[in-house]
């Protein structure tokens, strides 16, 4: 399959959801930093304004599911999404990972859809839920040795905000140079 084609099916699973109605999401959680001040992983900082998922599935109003994760494109990483009907809630996540719902994600009738390119991957998907953001995001933070994160672009994490602001205002590592799509 060419890069157009998966971009193409990536599309539709997301547009897919306009109209459709979240119940909740859930998914695997991955730490800030791993191990700070000795007291074991991080999974929040007050100056961090997104969530780093390893993955995310959000589970609608009629019993499926769309899981929503990355897919390595020679050196970058490219959001990705596809229907799924199963709960990988399975025990295995330990350490800097952790199954968790997400309450603090916006729930209801997916109202707008929106996908962004930067390059030629797929590095962004603007929602509107209800009267909420949610904006999705291909990258990760990478922890510094000075204790400090890196907000890396096209990255192997789902990074979830529900500030648009926020999503402009943070120290990416490189320039967002976003084109719709």
């Amino acid at each position: 399959m060419g890069r157009d084609e998966w971009l193409a099916g990536q599309s539709s699973t997301f547009t897919a959801l306009l109209g459709k109605r979240v119940d909740k999401w859930v998914g695997v959680e991955m730490a800030l930093r791993e191990n700070l001040a000795g007291t074991g992983p991080q999974f929040a900082d007050p100056e961090v304004p997104c969530l780093q998922l390893y993955w995310l599935q959000a589970w609608l109003d009629d019993g499926s599911a769309v899981e929503i994760g990355t897919y390595q494109d020679d050196d970058d990483f490219s959001l990705g999404g596809h229907t799924s009907d199963v709960s990988h809630d399975d025990g295995r996540w330990s350490g800097i990972y952790r199954w968790r719902s997400f309450p603090e994600l916006p729930t209801g009738s997916v109202d707008h859809v929106a996908l962004f390119l930067d390059q030629h991957l797929l590095a962004e998907v603007h929602f509107r839920i209800g009267t909420r953001p949610l904006v999705l995001v291909a990258g990760e933070l990478e922890e510094r040795h000075d204790g400090g994160l890196t907000f890396q672009r096209l990255d192997e994490s789902v990074l979830a905000f529900t500030d648009l602001v926020a999503v402009a205002r943070v120290p990416w590592n490189t320039a967002r140079q976003i084109r719709r799509f």
